[in-house]
């Protein structure tokens, strides 16, 4: 009886318009991207309306589900099952980031409002040069960093960053905290670290890393952007750039 009823609150609080569409999003990222762009004849739902459960999203009755590549193979093909999905392919370069947001336009009949999302965001990137950063490398917690197949890295590389050596040819890398030490970039991002502590920020808190951080110029980018980093990539860059003027100076642990 409370399962239902809840399911009834849930859908009495996106009561749409007659002629407004149901566009659910199963992946937190796209829950405020999909309202920059798309018009008012869909009504975006984000992911906190139904915690990815699949009787949830059915009881939306959307007319169409967006998801991210990550999303669980099993809850895609339930989906499909009851209604029209796109899944967001994973991307590694700006040109195949922007045919995926175009299709996705086309097929909710938002290809306009798609491209002039797309024509914002490239007139914004045109102005973030970050060539200054010199050599830089990224260091996210667990010791990884982005490889060349990656699209941060190579949204950086279009931005004129000279990337680390240690990216490597794949798309994630692993590193040894002596091949870090032995490293001498001039820029080090450190993405998606929390302010507490966590046994996947271990390399964080070492007094070797510490030193060689004191001894560089450290950006940090906060999980919120950097897990999101496609959509928000001017968000992204637009830290970096902050950091560069001011000339951020980073605080040791």
């Amino acid at each position: 009886m409370m399962h239902w009823l809840a399911l009834s609150l849930i859908l009495g609080s996106f009561t749409a318009a007659p002629d407004n569409q149901r566009l659910v999003s199963i992946n937190p990222c796209f829950d405020s991207w999909l309202p920059q762009w798309v018009d008012d004849s869909w009504q975006v739902i984000p992911s906190t309306a139904h915690g990815n459960r699949l009787e949830q999203i059915i009881a939306l009755a959307p007319e169409r589900v967006v998801a991210g590549s990550f999303v669980g193979r099993q809850l895609r093909l339930a989906v499909q099952e009851h209604t029209q999905l796109t899944t967001m392919p994973y991307v590694a370069n700006w040109q195949d980031w922007r045919a995926a947001v175009l299709e996705l336009g086309t097929q909710l009949g938002q290809r306009h409002h798609a491209k002039a999302w797309l024509t914002q965001q490239e007139r914004v990137l045109h102005d973030l040069q970050l060539s200054e950063l010199g050599e830089t490398l990224v260091l996210m917690p667990n010791g990884f960093t982005w490889g060349q197949q990656s699209w941060i890295y190579q949204l950086l590389e279009r931005q004129g960053v000279d990337l680390s050596p240690l990216s490597g040819t794949k798309d994630l890398v692993r590193l040894s905290l002596e091949e870090v030490l032995q490293s001498n970039p001039d820029t080090v991002i450190l993405e998606g670290f929390s302010d507490r502590y966590a046994r996947a920020h271990d390399w964080l808190w070492h007094d070797g890393l510490q030193d060689w951080l004191a001894h560089r110029r450290v950006l940090e980018v906060n999980g919120n952007v950097s897990s999101c980093a496609d959509i928000r990539a001017v968000e992204y860059l637009q830290i970096l750039h902050k950091g560069l003027v001011e000339g951020a100076a980073y605080a040791p642990l």
